[in-house]
């Protein structure tokens, strides 16, 4: 008889990575014959149709509240699931808690397991605040962090003195306290496609931050530096008039760089790509994947709201596969032409620390829950 799960999701600011990460789960639990109940406070550019194709979707408010808590915690003990997994949280998420509280409490009392699914290595709240994001942690059955033991880890807590919140020390002792709960999965990415032919282009991916649209405008202006053809994807939240503003540039350039919003066929773009440039979100766990050539420019955030992540992922990245790396200051054509051309020169070496279970965390993730 299928398994009976239940899904929250809040992600409401257009960071589409936890949405990917959710979608690739339920997929994957769809094939094992699950039946999904989903509570969803989803960027647009993911919308209710996507989801639904997994199970019954409840829309949340706008805001998360107590009441809205209480209203899908006896939604849940109608449903009675055999688990419950919110994604992110209790690693991020924390003004969710008033929501969730009521979720878990209602999850136990019907005798469901807990689980957390958490995209990777890493969690926002400030070392002031660990003892109660553990003890929220303390209620789970188990917390699964989608990246492979040993992976990501020392690179984000290296990289996490960046943010100033917590320490490094601090930040390893969470992982230590919770190696009990802890499932390292491995990288949840699609199932694997058929292999295509290596072509002569250079992919760039344009990514979010507030520095995504200097990196992608230089790119553009990069193409025309080059004997080798760009395409450039600059993503479905991009608005229209960005986009347009994109295409005049690309056209300014002499036609070597051509500009698409988005493309259903990303994973097949990237393998044929001679070079993939891209910001280092979770994308990259994808390009490692498919053995390719990187130059990555990973978003840092701003001074005060520094994001150290994407740092620790370029950092790891370099250290596989070779990528390039280019900083806030290098965005400029001539820097992204070098790297470019750099990567092309260089013969790929990929370290022999990747072994193909990295790859597979949504089947490992899917046999937790299940």
């Amino acid at each position: 008889m299928p398994g009976r799960r239940v899904f929250y999701l809040n992600s409401p600011s257009g960071d589409i990575g936890h949405a990917v990460h959710l979608l690739r789960l339920l997929a994957e639990l769809k094939a094992r014959g699950s039946r999904s109940l989903i509570f969803l406070r989803s960027p647009s550019i993911y919308p209710y149709g996507l989801f639904k194709k997994f199970g019954k979707v409840v829309l949340l408010p706008a805001v998360p509240s107590a009441a809205s808590g209480r209203r899908l915690a006896s939604i849940l003990s109608e449903f009675r699931p055999s688990s419950l997994t919110t994604e992110f949280f209790p690693f991020g998420r924390a003004e969710c808690l008033p929501e969730i509280t009521p979720l878990l409490e209602a999850a136990s009392a019907c005798g469901a397991k807990l689980f957390a699914s958490v995209p990777m290595p890493y969690f926002t709240a400030p070392e002031r605040g660990l003892g109660g994001m553990l003890e929220t942690c303390a209620r789970y059955d188990k917390i699964l962090v989608h990246s492979p033991e040993g992976a990501d880890l020392p690179y984000m807590s290296k990289a996490v003195s960046l943010e100033r919140r917590v320490s490094p020390a601090a930040f390893l002792s969470v992982f230590r306290e919770l190696r009990g709960k802890v499932v390292f999965t491995g990288y949840l990415l699609p199932r694997p496609r058929r292999r295509v032919k290596e072509e002569d282009f250079v992919l760039v991916t344009r990514g979010g931050g507030s520095t995504s649209d200097l990196f992608f405008e230089a790119a553009i202006r990069a193409a025309s530096l080059l004997d080798i053809p760009f395409l450039l994807v600059a993503g479905p939240a991009t608005p229209p008039g960005k986009l347009a503003e994109f295409r005049q540039l690309a056209a300014a350039g002499g036609g070597k760089a051509g500009v698409m919003e988005s493309s259903a066929g990303m994973p097949d773009l990237m393998a044929k790509a001679a070079v993939c440039v891209s910001t280092a979100g979770g994308s990259v766990y994808e390009m490692l994947a498919l053995r390719k050539k990187m130059v990555l420019a990973p978003f840092c955030g701003v001074k005060g709201r520094e994001h150290s992540d994407q740092l620790a992922r370029a950092w790891l990245m370099r250290d596989l596969a070779g990528a390039g790396l280019l900083l806030p200051a290098d965005l400029t054509p001539g820097k992204i032409a070098a790297a470019v051309s750099e990567r092309l020169a260089k013969p790929l070496k990929i370290s022999k620390r990747v072994k193909p279970a990295w790859f597979r965390g949504a089947e490992r993730a899917a046999a937790v829950i299940s």
